[in-house]
């Protein structure tokens, strides 16, 4: 009888335990994307509770992004977009950084994809309480996470530009993303540009994949920012970041590293001329452009082609073959504002064949400001000690690490992950800085001299 009785007893504790335990459902709203210096990873996920919590206490919560345990470090209300709102009706759930280089979000075709995981769970043995209600577990899952997603791109304006193509009949579209902080555009002042040329994976026609792709975003944190000065006297600089379709190296005769001309030379230049003209306080003496590998190619075709219209160029692992660049081109870039960046242990572009005999012939053709940062090798900076591709140059440039180059010199390089090398160039503490002090000077426009017609 006392068996029967126990039994009974355990029997109605479970039927009550399961009667009071509840699963609390939460709806995914959106994720927050953060990019690093050699890929992105998940940071913020937004869910809306089926109610509003109470206790939003981090210890208690579970996250898995894309079949990897997080660590939740903060939870807070928020509007649907993860701002702060003591009153949303939303939760954001803020994660620690993942080990390595963080979770990468895989991208092809110029588009990002779509299929990845979020769940958020409670830990095991955790209560949640919500004014007399209890939940033991959390129902909040789904696979499609990228289909929106939070990050530094938002601070982009977006847009098109449409234009002739070169070396072939027909048009190409650009796509562009463009950074004009307030401070600036209300200041009636005149500002500096800083124009980006993304890498060959990441082409295509959604541009948040060339700003967050290669930490191009990087370009209006503020440590970055702090580097430039506008005519007014304040900190800072438009960014535009530009995108084709494809690559740039493309040619009307097939991939190309020099040969023949881009296929976006002339819509390029006719986009940059398009955002200067709608932005009448952009300084038309301080346009800055750069870009990597295949950008780092399209800098300095553009240079070639576009002689003095730009203050000062940061071509970073650029792919133009030295071979492909004509002793008379060789003298005009040498009369150029250039700084190149790359490390010496790149086997994607050699630089062996690339940038060291053109940065040696523009030193021999008499060059007063052209200087290169040769880097060892590509250490982690944001995850010290962790060691990246050697083309991955471009994360020295957007750590605000290029502070030094090599002599100019037509002897033996001498590679440095000291800043890149052993002289500061003009004196200044790093590339930005440089480049804040290149401005172009206009050749005078001759005076019409008074007399008959002919």
């Amino acid at each position: 009888m006392d068996l029967i009785r126990t039994t009974l007893a355990a029997v109605a504790m479970t039927i009550a335990a399961a009667a009071s335990a509840q699963t609390l459902k939460m709806e995914p709203q959106v994720v927050g994307v953060t990019t690093y210096e050699a890929s992105t990873a998940v940071n913020l996920v937004v869910v809306k509770p089926e109610i509003k919590l109470d206790n939003l206490d981090p210890s208690v919560f579970t996250v898995n992004t894309n079949g990897t345990d997080r660590n939740v470090l903060s939870v807070y209300p928020s509007d649907a977009r993860g701002a702060f709102d003591p009153d949303g009706a939303y939760i954001a759930l803020g994660l620690e950084k993942a080990a390595g280089r963080g979770l990468g979000l895989a991208k092809g075709d110029g588009v990002w994809r779509d299929q990845y995981s979020i769940e958020v769970g409670l830990k095991k043995g955790k209560v949640l309480k919500v004014g007399k209600q209890k939940f033991t577990a959390i129902e909040c899952k789904t696979d499609k996470a990228l289909k929106d997603f939070l990050s530094e791109a938002d601070y982009f304006n977006k847009g098109t530009f449409t234009g002739k193509s070169t070396g072939k009949p027909g048009e190409e579209t650009l796509t562009y993303a463009a950074y004009e902080p307030w401070s600036l555009k209300g200041d009636g002042k005149a500002n500096p540009l800083v124009i980006w040329l993304h890498g060959g994976g990441e082409g295509g026609v959604d541009v948040s994949i060339t700003l967050l792709g290669n930490e191009v975003v990087s370009l209006i944190r503020p440590e970055i920012q702090s580097h430039f000065t506008t005519e007014g006297g304040a900190d800072g600089a438009y960014v535009l970041s530009i995108q084709c379709q494809t690559m740039w190296m493309g040619t009307s005769k097939g991939f190309g590293h020099g040969e023949y001309p881009s296929l976006y030379a002339d819509v390029l230049k006719s986009c940059i001329d398009d955002y200067v003209d709608k932005h009448p306080d952009v300084d038309r003496n301080r346009i800055y452009l750069g870009g990597c590998s295949n950008g780092g190619y399209m800098t300095m075709h553009m240079l070639i082609r576009n002689p003095r219209y730009f203050a000062a160029a940061y071509p970073t692992c650029e792919a133009y073959l030295d071979e492909n660049i004509s002793d008379n081109e060789i003298k005009a870039l040498a009369e150029e504002n250039i700084w190149i960046v790359q490390s010496y242990d790149d086997t994607t572009v050699d630089p062996k064949t690339h940038c060291i005999p053109t940065f040696q012939r523009m030193v021999k053709a008499g060059a007063k400001n052209v200087w290169m940062s040769m880097f060892e090798n590509v250490q982690g900076i944001d995850n010290p000690g962790q060691r990246l591709m050697g083309h991955f140059s471009w994360c020295y440039l957007f750590n605000d690490a290029v502070t030094k180059s090599q002599e100019q010199t037509t002897g033996d390089v001498k590679p440095s992950n000291d800043g890149g090398g052993s002289v500061a160039p003009q004196g200044h503490a790093n590339i930005f800085e440089w480049m804040n002090a290149q401005v172009l000077t206009a050749p005078e426009v001759p005076q019409r001299q008074n007399g008959p017609r002919r």
